[in-house]
């Protein structure tokens, strides 16, 4: 075995507990469970307190179902992706972006955000018109303190309370049933 392919290798065997979500409106928990969200309301992702330390992950899809908003709290600082741009406390600011409490960088055609006060990094791809995937990776089992759409780290869950119990609800906003569809088979 070559050493790229050993240390590809080690990677994934070391690789974090993640959760994502996709532009379709899929959720993939960090049980692994997908599940599918149509909505234009803002949902907590995710939610946590490690050592004290406070995380607060939530998003906004637009009608087409892409990530519109996404806004990262850690440690009280406020960082929000939209429309292209990253604010952190509300200025813009450029990439890499190194701060106290997190950096900010190109990853590939990816943009991620690894804390230092916390065993997280979040990582999105942005396309025209909002923000196709998104990605939530935990280095370490945190306590189970944690809500959202996400669910809890190795705690199964299901998908009717993550969805209700994560909407953070607005007059102006709506969450539809998924929509079936036959696929007849040939």
């Amino acid at each position: 075995m070559s050493s790229q392919r050993w240390m590809l290798a080690v990677y994934f065997s070391l690789a974090s507990d993640t959760c994502r979500t996709f532009g379709s409106g899929v959720v993939q928990p960090f049980n692994g469970s997908g599940y599918y969200v149509r909505s234009n309301c803002p949902f907590t992702l995710t939610r946590f307190t490690h050592n004290r330390v406070e995380c607060d992950i939530t998003t906004r899809r637009g009608d087409s179902g892409l990530l519109v908003q996404v806004e990262i709290i850690i440690n009280k600082v406020r960082t929000v992706v939209q429309n292209g741009s990253i604010l952190v406390e509300k200025k813009s600011v450029s990439l890499p972006y190194d701060h106290t409490y997190q950096h900010i960088f190109q990853y590939g055609i990816y943009t991620k955000l690894k804390s230092s006060l916390l065993p997280l990094s979040v990582t999105w791809h942005n396309v025209p018109g909002g923000i196709d995937t998104l990605r939530v990776e935990l280095e370490q089992e945190l306590s189970t303190d944690m809500t959202g759409l996400c669910g809890k780290h190795n705690v199964p869950g299901n998908k009717e309370q993550f969805i209700t119990e994560s909407v953070l609800s607005e007059d102006t906003c709506q969450t539809r049933d998924p929509v079936s569809v036959m696929n007849p088979v040939s």
